[in-house]
């Protein structure tokens, strides 16, 4: 309203210098033409008052002698009344940040939300929440709520939501395998309080759970045992391995000593014994070697106690 009373202000003093007459002919003053510039400047912010322009992003919402109006102005110019306020509010994606790290990335600032679980364990949620005004309900908004919602509707049911929801699980779960479903919750509890009240929520995020100090401690034990586990079985699974291919290569030593010592006889000793002797005599560095050999030429070895 701060327009329509300049307008007021400007209006009045014009009509009064042009009617009035000047009393004070030591100071002549022209109270004609100061009587017309003051309603100049009323008809100037009377006209500049009959339009609003509405930027992308955001809705107006008309407010004339305390009524709201029934209708948001969508972006772009309008006229309107020139005694008419237009309070303009964001129809953006916002979000709503809930953390125990604030930006600079340290842990001095604690906003992050206390819930108790199921099983009766304190857990603090990192979350993102992001949200936006409907633009079909923000003459509502402003009208029963105001142009505060967001402190007054939307953080308390953001926290509501999560407090709730984790009272139906382990702290376990919501740090493992069922955030998704703690999330679901969530997300379905919002959407309950937030119906009918000119909000629309996009989308939850549960960015990390931080649980009590002891619950850390013994995850990580546990997970410490697992590994643990997990390398032993794999040990005694390598030696149950090994074990089995030592097996099997003294059988296939076996199998071929065997093999060889039934190839052994006496007529393929004799022509290995004549076939190495050509060799050596046919070799450029020969010299004179002594062999031991019976009348059969059968080298002196022990072959299926034979003679030596």
């Amino acid at each position: 309203m701060t327009t329509s009373f300049f307008i007021v202000v400007f209006a009045a003093i014009g009509i009064f210098l042009l009617v009035a007459k000047p009393r004070n002919l030591q100071y002549p003053v022209n109270t004609k033409k100061l009587g017309l510039a003051s309603l100049g400047l009323a008809v100037l912010t009377m006209l500049s008052a009959s339009f609003t322009i509405i930027e992308p992003g955001y809705v107006g919402v008309p407010v004339t002698f305390g009524n709201v109006g029934s209708h948001s102005l969508p972006a772009g110019f309008h006229p309107i009344f020139f005694l008419t306020d237009v309070y303009k509010m964001s129809i953006q994606t916002k979000d709503y940040t809930m953390s125990s790290v604030n930006a600079e990335g340290s842990r001095s600032g604690d906003d992050a939300v206390a819930t108790l679980s199921r099983d009766q364990l304190i857990l603090k949620f990192d979350v993102t929440v992001w949200y936006h005004l409907d633009p079909s309900q923000a003459n509502d908004v402003y009208s029963n709520i105001g142009l505060n919602y967001e402190d007054v509707i939307v953080r308390p049911a953001i926290r509501t939501a999560l407090v709730n929801a984790a009272t139906k699980f382990d702290a376990s779960d919501v740090m493992s395998l069922q955030r998704d479903a703690y999330t679901k919750m969530v997300t379905d509890l919002l959407l309950q309080e937030l119906s009918g009240k000119g909000v629309i929520l996009d989308r939850v995020l549960i960015r990390n759970v931080e649980p009590p100090a002891t619950v850390s401690d013994a995850i990580a034990a546990k997970l410490k045992a697992s590994q643990q586990a997990q390398q032993m079985e794999y040990t005694i699974q390598y030696a149950q391995k090994e074990a089995q291919r030592k097996a099997i290569e003294a059988q296939g030593i076996a199998n071929a000593q065997k093999i060889i010592n039934n190839g052994l006889t006496q007529n393929y000793l004799q022509w290995y014994y004549i076939s190495q002797l050509k060799e050596l005599v046919n070799s450029p560095n020969n010299s004179t070697i002594i062999l031991p050999y019976d009348q059969k030429l059968t080298p002196l070895l022990n072959i299926g106690g034979g003679k030596k």
